[in-house]
């Protein structure tokens, strides 16, 4: 009788490809936080007697630092004699109720894109801003099968996210930006993703569709939009040759 001799290529299980980092906002992209901080501002400055409409909040207050955007604003409004800081603090309590308020979660299709991520080996990534026992407390809501990492950095700047804040992140989940994709939802978060070699898609929303995107690897008009082969590809030695011309 003859002996069959395995085939030791067919016994040799398949290398598994490489996570992708998928990285986001907690309170700026998988939750609604600029609306909700539009809101604040809306509802604080309300109290004040001054009414902001939506297009004066998106043009004036494009930026994280709620001091700021209230400098380049209240001016506008014909308010400028206002304590800012008085009125910034206000805001600012406000914006971490509204986001800590359980009917404020993450969109039911922005969640589901997610799983979907997570079941096709991407690897998932958050930054915030907020106090680092807020983060967490808002990490508690959501499904535990997206397994996602949590980064806090505790800085002020104008300008959020900065560009450490992306790299600090890609840190604690052990990724290096060529094998990572940002998902933001305006253009300071895209300047900076694409500041330190990420790829970046874009998915804005009222208050941000009039910025400018230039850069952004990918610009999607809903979540439900995004095709987790099309950001993948992002990644290609393809499409990363096409970025370096």
């Amino acid at each position: 009788m003859t002996k069959k001799i395995a085939d030791p290529q067919k016994n040799r299980e398949e290398p598994s490809s490489p996570a992708i980092g998928l990285v986001l906002e907690l309170e700026y992209m998988l939750l609604p936080g600029r609306q909700l901080m539009f809101k604040s501002f809306s509802s604080v400055l309300n109290s004040q007697q001054i009414n902001l409409d939506q297009g004066a909040f998106s043009r004036y207050c494009p930026r994280r630092a709620i001091e700021k955007n209230l400098r380049n604003l209240l001016p506008v409004l014909g308010k400028k004699e206002i304590a800012v800081d008085d009125v910034a603090a206000k805001i600012k309590k406000q914006f971490e109720a509204d986001l800590n308020d359980p009917a404020n979660h993450a969109a039911p299709e922005l969640l589901a894109f997610l799983k979907k991520a997570v079941e096709s080996n991407f690897k998932l990534g958050l930054l915030s801003f907020l106090p680092e026992e807020n983060a967490k407390e808002l990490m508690k809501s959501l499904p535990p099968e997206l397994n996602a990492c949590l980064h806090v950095m505790k800085k002020e700047a104008d300008d959020l996210p900065t560009p450490d804040s992306w790299l600090s992140l890609l840190k604690t989940m052990e990724m290096v930006p060529r094998r990572a994709v940002a998902v933001v939802d305006g253009n300071p978060a895209c300047k900076s993703a694409l500041a330190v070699g990420m790829c970046c898609v874009v998915v804005p929303h009222s208050f941000t569709n009039w910025q400018d995107f230039t850069g952004a690897d990918l610009v999607a008009e809903n979540i439900s939009d995004l095709k987790l082969n099309e950001i993948a590809a992002l990644l290609s030695s393809a499409h990363f040759m096409k970025r370096v011309k």
